[in-house]
């Protein structure tokens, strides 16, 4: 960041934006700061999505709740991952469910719909020129957890790599042509998904225009560097290293229940961080915030709530 090294931990607080469009509303009042007041100094940043329905109302455009979100976030000294759109459909409503290579090919230039005023390039162009100069934002990110396939768990084309190159080139570009000062993610899960399997994650991670590379680590609570041989997160790190681009764990989710409780997850999640910093991860991401007046944090699912033992390994970590 700003020419210098930079490593982070936090959290997904994925509907840090939402007026009852995604999950419970944070997008206005003081739920957001008080959230990030009861999660502590110790995170740098978190991340959150930035989907064109949470700023439309009544099929206008409405900034009120992403303006809240970067102010609150500037107020506490942190930075935020703003994810433009989703692969799936949760949040996106009235989107397509999800995104197929035909999206990624031609449909995010023309697909429309009534009760949202642009395409989704049209809706990138006005996002970035609006915050383009916001020093809260650490990084644009193309997708939540993108992959080219012909249906959810369907086979890959043969194109399919191409296809997601393709796009990353051009709305990557067009980012850097509006916003030259900030970070660009395509958002991958990096395990071996449609267009960014094997050697195709990092020809497409070679665009010029992406910065990042990104993985998500779930299902592997007691292995630190998870994965195979083929698709695994050192192959990921290998390949990033080798493009000089760094590489951050966008999502890390553990169930407390299935390890024996929220201490236990939060040493799982320390030894996960000091492994995958020490070989090469830049940032931490966990999924996923939950407020106290919403459950906190649960035994049975990846929430994280105020005072989880895992909120302090933060200030272990810090920024360098």
């Amino acid at each position: 960041m700003n020419g210098r090294p930079f490593r982070f931990t936090g959290l997904n607080i994925y509907n840090a934006n939402s007026l009852w469009t995604c999950s419970y509303p944070l997008g206005d009042g003081s739920g957001l700061d008080a959230s990030l007041t009861a999660i502590g100094p110790g995170q740098s940043v978190f991340r959150s999505f930035f989907f064109q329905w949470m700023a439309t109302a009544k099929g206008q455009r409405d900034w009120s709740a992403f303006d809240h979100t970067l102010a609150v976030a500037h107020a506490h000294g942190e930075y935020v991952i703003a994810t433009l759109t989703n692969q799936w459909a949760a949040c996106e409503e009235p989107m397509p469910g999800y995104k197929t290579e035909a999206w990624y090919q031609s449909g995010y230039r023309t697909w429309l719909d009534t009760t949202v005023p642009s395409s989704y390039r049209d809706w990138v162009r006005e996002v970035v020129t609006r915050y383009r100069s916001d020093p809260t934002i650490m990084a644009w990110q193309l997708v939540n957890e993108t992959e080219a396939g012909s249906r959810p768990g369907g086979p890959c084309s043969a194109t399919a790599s191409a296809s997601l190159k393709a796009f990353a080139g051009d709305m990557s570009q067009l980012i850097k042509s509006l916003d030259p000062n900030h970070l660009v993610s395509l958002g991958t899960m990096g395990s071996g998904q449609c267009g960014t399997a094997g050697a195709s994650y990092q020809d497409v991670h070679s665009v010029a225009g992406i910065d990042l590379c990104e993985w998500h680590d779930y299902g592997a609570a007691t292995n630190t560097i998870p994965g195979d041989r083929w698709n695994g997160m050192q192959v990921r790190i290998d390949q990033c290293r080798a493009l000089n681009k760094p590489m951050f764990v966008g999502e890390t989710g553990i169930q407390a229940g299935a390890v024996g409780g929220y201490a236990r997850r939060a040493q799982l999640f320390a030894d996960k961080f000091t492994v995958q910093f020490g070989a090469g991860i830049v940032g931490e991401l966990v999924w996923d915030w939950q407020d106290g007046s919403h459950g906190g944090s649960t035994l049975n699912d990846y929430n994280v709530g105020p005072g989880d033992p895992l909120l302090r390994l933060f200030s272990s970590y810090p920024r360098s």
